[in-house]
């Protein structure tokens, strides 16, 4: 059980400026700081200014404003990763449904005869049930009144979560999971299955306004091709794995969003990131 004396004592706004000053950080407008505070936690703007400091002391000539525009690419990079994750997921469902509906019929993801672990396949129907009871989109209204609640994969499948969506790929037989990634992604079923979860959990941490910019690690590490340089843990490996499941319609498009965030926030560093310098070009060429 935690004690008073395990915790730093409450500071006010004024005197989180003061210790942001006597650090050395410049802030020219107290009262507009203050109002930054009102609205972003103050750990959460510390968290910004880690490249901009030595331990406690901020690097000569760092302004409150480098902070921010540090937050502002970050939130922009939430957007990206959100946009682009949610496409991977409905192309994702696109593809499975077709897919397994072309194989084993409407009803053939009920069978666990057609999965790997009928443990995992059991979990994803409870799972799954427990969503489309709880739905209230039109096309399973649709299906429970008029269809004696008989929902075949390509209805069923859009109540699915991203991570669930992904431990359905995971489960679906070696077969099934091969051709899926050949067909309609074109690389091993591996890097699928791996690339699908990172690009679950990069959606999900962008969602809930996690942060990206210099964070150091991020889990599970994604498979990497070998001549890709760069951390499988980093954000990098992760904006890697969302690229690689886009339809190719997309890849393009994120590319470019992503370049826009940078040259919109040059004050921002892609190494931060764990992407080298000829990221664009190194991404475009895989």
């Amino acid at each position: 059980m935690p004690t008073a004396g395990n915790v730093k004592p409450f500071k006010t706004y004024s005197e989180q400026i003061d210790i942001l000053k006597a650090r050395g950080l410049i802030i020219n407008d107290d009262e507009n700081a203050k109002a930054i505070l009102k609205r972003m936690n103050y750990y959460r703007l510390s968290a910004y200014s880690l490249t901009l400091r030595k331990d406690d002391t901020f690097y000569p000539g760092t302004t409150l404003e480098d902070i921010l525009t540090l937050y502002d690419f970050d939130s922009d990079l939430r957007k990206i990763i959100f946009e682009f994750g949610s496409i991977v997921e409905t192309s994702a469902r696109a593809y499975i449904a077709y897919y397994h509906a072309q194989h084993y019929g409407p009803l053939g993801y009920l069978n666990n005869q057609y999965f790997e672990s009928e443990i995992s396949h059991a979990a994803f129907i409870k799972e799954l049930f427990t969503a489309i009871n709880r739905s209230s989109d039109v096309f399973v209204i649709h299906h429970k009144e008029q269809r004696q609640g008989i929902y075949p994969i390509w209805v069923a499948i859009e109540e699915t979560t991203f991570g669930s969506l992904s431990k359905f790929y995971k489960n679906m037989l070696r077969q099934d999971r091969n051709d899926i990634a050949k067909e309609f992604y074109g690389i091993p079923r591996e890097y699928v299955e791996n690339f699908m979860q990172c690009a679950s959990v990069a959606r999900n941490i962008a969602a809930h306004g996690g942060r990206f910019y210099n964070r150091i690690k991020l889990s599970p590490s994604v498979k990497l091709p070998k001549k890709m340089p760069i951390q499988p843990d980093r954000p990098a490996a992760y904006l890697f794995a969302i690229y690689s499941l886009l339809p190719d319609v997309s890849k393009y498009p994120m590319l470019q969003a992503l370049l826009r965030a940078f040259r919109h926030h040059p004050f921002a560093d892609p190494k931060y990131l764990g992407l080298p310098e000829n990221w664009f070009h190194l991404f475009e060429s895989l």
